[in-house]
């Protein structure tokens, strides 16, 4: 063997030795998991069984259900507003952190992370007790003289799921956004400056594409996961509050119907899917797909 072909071998080697663990990893938790969950998703369902039998029921069941198709639009609905809301709360405080706090900025780092370290269902379980109809927030608008009597849309609707969510998953957003503006050299917001550009379009023209990355991620780490969310609107949603992930768990774990919870699962996948081609394309960034 040659020098030349030792050396392709020893690259190739190296290569395959790199990307065999992630797509092993992939192939075990996603490929292999979604492929089940396809082919159950056109089989007959009994209760806790399934028949190796072609069928479109389970689909057609999905798509007929005026229940089914709420929750859809309430997970497209509640997770989009949240989305929205985040970034909008995110962007000020991430652009704060990347520019004017460098004698504060890990305290600040600090306090956005802390929440992530306590336990999910704490949180929620907090949530719960201060949106109640003797909560924290209603004792304290009364005592103000703000509303005579509790306020009942703050908890079991939609506002509370999107409320509880935001605050679950504020510090994915502000994170990445953070990075993102970090990374913006000071010297091209100046040079816009200096060529006559106010701060508005400096914001629009440069500090807003310069981040899509950072909104790609925060897009990533959390619309995605919120779309198939079912603790919080179980705790806190009520039959107002109920969402595509609250249909999946209750078909596979309640109803027993793994065919119909398994149509669901590949209907919401698709729908993420889409919603990633979607962002990439909008956001240029095609080219990962």
């Amino acid at each position: 063997m040659t020098r030349r072909w030792r050396y392709l071998v020893s690259q190739y080697a190296a290569l395959a030795a790199n990307m065999l663990p992630p797509l092993i990893y992939l192939l075990i938790f996603f490929y292999i998991p979604m492929s089940i969950l396809l082919v159950m998703s056109f089989w007959k369902s009994g209760y806790m069984t399934l028949t190796p039998a072609f069928t479109l029921e389970n689909y057609k069941l999905f798509f007929s259900s005026p229940i089914y198709l709420r929750a859809l639009a309430n997970t497209v609905l509640i997770a989009t507003g949240t989305m929205l809301a985040l970034i909008v709360l995110s962007y000020p405080i991430a652009y704060y952190l990347a520019r004017f706090s460098p004698r504060h900025e890990r305290l600040l780092l600090f306090l956005i992370i802390i929440p992530v370290e306590i336990n999910f269902l704490i949180r929620i379980f907090a949530w719960k007790i201060a949106l109640g109809r003797n909560g924290i927030i209603n004792s304290a608008l009364m005592s103000l003289g703000l509303i005579d009597e509790p306020l009942q849309f703050l908890l079991y609707s939609k506002f509370a799921v999107a409320l509880v969510l935001a605050h679950e998953w504020l510090p994915y957003v502000v994170i990445p956004l953070y990075l993102a503006l970090k990374g913006i050299p000071q010297e091209v917001i100046d040079a816009a400056r200096s060529l006559g550009a106010n701060r508005w379009d400096v914001f629009w023209r440069i500090i807003v594409p310069l981040s899509v990355p950072g909104l790609f991620a925060s897009f990533v780490l959390v619309y995605i996961p919120m779309l198939g969310e079912f603790a919080v609107p179980t705790l806190v949603g009520g039959p107002s509050g109920y969402m595509l992930g609250n249909v999946i768990e209750s078909q596979f774990l309640s109803a027993g119907n793994w065919g119909l919870g398994s149509a669901i699962g590949f209907v919401l996948l698709t729908i993420i899917l889409i919603l990633v081609a979607l962002v990439l394309k909008v956001a240029g960034l095609e080219r990962l797909l």
